[in-house]
């Protein structure tokens, strides 16, 4: 059996850090919640004259943009680090606990028992 490239770096990707694929969902759902919360917040600014469908295009992008980093960076939110603590297998949070730092970035303490 032969792999894809892809496919063969996603294997040594998940022998390297087998919860990545959790990581990546806990990620994402904070992405997309934060997506939401700064355009909710958005609508609660008193405008003048509404903004034209440009520029909600444009706000759509930037509040998108904005997510995604917050998600990524360690001080975001923190729901990552929640769900993180719900979605990752028992049997994984024993692993993470002999783990180096740079696999359990994500997780709190509580998780990993430390």
């Amino acid at each position: 059996m032969t792999l894809t490239p892809p496919a063969q770096a996603l294997s040594t990707a998940r022998r390297t850090n087998p919860i990545k694929p959790y990581e990546d969902i806990a990620e994402g759902m904070e992405a997309n919640f934060t997506t939401h919360m700064l355009a909710e917040m958005r609508k609660t600014i008193p405008k003048e004259t509404p903004d034209s469908s440009a520029m909600e295009y444009y706000n759509s992008l930037l509040d998108f943009e904005r997510a995604q980093l917050m998600a990524k960076s360690d001080s975001g939110l923190g729901v990552k680090k929640v769900i993180l603590d719900q979605i990752v297998p028992q049997h994984m949070k024993q692993y993470l606990k002999n783990s180096p730092p740079q696999v359990r970035q994500g997780l709190t303490k509580e998780t990993t028992n430390e």
